[in-house]
């Protein structure tokens, strides 16, 4: 496939930058592990989305360039959550050890863990695959608190935390992942709304009934949610996908549209964000969930590129990948943490 020039040159530099030797301060990129190190490389646990897999490269990288084998394995047959909490439960099962004659050595069975050593989670999903009914206690609202079912994230932590037997979570990322109402300035004008942080969904509930607002369908409950926690019942809800809803939006076709705070297209057209202060919808974090045989020879560096993702950096690196243009996990990966002091620039960089 063609690539632009901007595009091909910077791959073309993270490539060269993958030969970089010696020793440096930042460390240089490292290679992937090949041969006995990918043998006894870790690996990180990805889904298939765009951002999730930059963030684990992300890891990844840095975990490589200080003398970690790492890689990461996008996985199909489960989810972030699920994989995260078996990789905290004990390995049950005995595997035979083998004899030096190749043949299985009578009474050696022994427990051999060949789970993933880490998986990208996030805490919300997380929290609701290890402990149900806590979670479900979480997002219960309190009687006249004037608060939605959203939990906060310190209360999620402490609750993977507590459910975690053989693995640990490590620190989550600084980002909290939330959504909230994106309004075009024509709208905020006439509504108005003044686009500081004072600015959340209180401001338009006596309006909402005017509206028409874009949810995606990961919020289902978007409509009901907005009524219950804002009094917000809108004219009309139509549903579809975050790009989808931005076009909409922008063309007047909607007036406004829930939408998640770092999608690049929101400072791309000079949107409005209006806060969902009172929590209706889902709040969460990123988080490397480890499995606790490793969690002793993890390197500082991964606690500091946990604080180091904030809500700037997660719209850095969805503007990375974004559109047909955009760079690959790899590169953006890369990109972001030569960018942040993390690796040093590779040879020919820009």
């Amino acid at each position: 496939m063609h690539r632009s020039t901007p595009r091909h040159s910077l791959a073309a530099a993270l490539t060269a930058g993958l030969l970089l030797a010696g020793c440096s301060e930042p460390p240089p990129p490292a290679p992937e592990p090949t041969g006995e190190d990918l043998e006894r490389a870790w690996r990180v646990a990805v889904g298939e989305d765009a951002l999730d897999q930059t963030i684990a490269y992300i890891y990844a990288m840095a975990l490589n360039s200080h003398e970690v084998p790492t890689v990461v394995v996008e996985y199909e047959d489960a989810t972030a959550a699920e994989l995260a909490s078996s990789l905290g439960e004990p390995a049950t099962e005995p595997q035979p050890t083998e004899a030096a004659t190749g043949a299985p050595e009578e009474g050696a069975d022994e427990i051999i863990d060949d789970r993933y050593e880490l998986v990208l989670a996030r805490t919300m999903p997380l929290a609701q695959e290890l402990d149900p009914a806590g979670y479900a206690e979480l997002t219960t609202p309190e009687a006249g608190s004037g608060l939605g079912p959203a939990a906060e994230p310190a209360e999620l932590i402490e609750l993977v935390e507590t459910g975690l037997a053989e693995a640990e979570l490590l620190e989550p990322t600084s980002a909290v992942l939330r959504s909230s109402l994106l309004i075009t300035s024509i709208t905020a004008t006439s509504y108005e709304v003044d686009g500081t942080e004072d600015s959340d969904l209180d401001t338009l509930a006596e309006t909402c009934s005017e509206l028409s607002i874009g949810v995606t369908a990961e919020l289902p409950e978007a409509g009901p949610l907005l009524e219950s926690t804002y009094g917000c019942l809108p004219e009309e809800i139509r549903t579809g996908a975050e790009d989808e809803l931005l076009e909409l939006l922008i063309t007047a076709e909607l007036d406004a549209a829930v939408i998640t705070t770092s999608h690049p297209g929101a400072q791309e057209h000079a949107l409005i964000s209006v806060e969902d202060a009172r929590r209706a919808f889902p709040q969460d974090q990123y988080a490397p969930v480890a499995s606790s045989r490793i969690v002793d020879d993890i390197p500082l560096v991964v606690e500091e590129i946990s604080g180091a993702l904030d809500e700037e950096a997660l719209l850095t690196l969805r503007q990375l990948i974004y559109g047909a243009e955009g760079l690959t996990s790899e590169e953006a990966a890369v990109y972001w943490l030569v960018e942040e002091g993390f690796l040093a620039e590779p040879e020919g960089w820009g």
